[in-house]
């Protein structure tokens, strides 16, 4: 697992409804998100005022209370942790700098669950996207399930 990864940017949720809560301590800052070197790579976690794309991961199972989940965009891995339920209210927030143009994010559950979409980012403006791994009460009904739109994301 990236562990510098995973720590450099978890910042947890701004919610819409009271009962959830803040994080773990303040990340240390990531790499600058403008670069002219060739060795940048053109999907990459940065600062959350510089993202392209805020990108919310949780684990929302009902049996699963810990899940590995590993998130990549055009194969540069973004997201590489466990994620712990905690009462379905742990919506983790990857800042990530993304090009306009058309993009295949790809998420692995460390179940085997797994999920592929294409996306377009646009070339102004900022995306939202949540990604939840899930399932019912039955182990067999696991999933991910990826959503993206334009405006911000309130979770309940």
């Amino acid at each position: 697992m990236d562990r510098l990864r995973a720590a450099t940017l978890t910042v947890t949720a701004l919610l819409a409804t009271a009962g959830c809560t803040e994080g773990d301590a303040p990340p240390p800052p990531p790499s600058p998100a403008v670069s002219l070197s060739p060795d940048v790579p053109a999907v990459r976690l940065v600062e959350t005022d510089q993202a392209d794309l805020h990108l919310w991961v949780s684990n929302q199972s009902f049996t699963d209370d810990l899940v590995a989940l590993t998130v990549s965009i055009d194969g540069t891995t973004i997201v590489d942790r466990l994620f712990a339920v905690e009462h379905q209210h742990n919506w983790v927030l990857f800042p990530v700098r993304v090009a306009p143009g058309e993009h295949v994010v790809r998420i692995v559950a460390g179940t085997g669950i797994e999920k592929q979409a294409s996306f377009t980012m646009p070339e102004t403006g900022r995306q939202y996207a949540a990604i939840d791994y899930g399932n019912a009460m039955d182990e067999r009904q696991r999933h991910v399930n990826w959503f993206i739109r334009s405006t911000p994301i309130g979770f309940a």
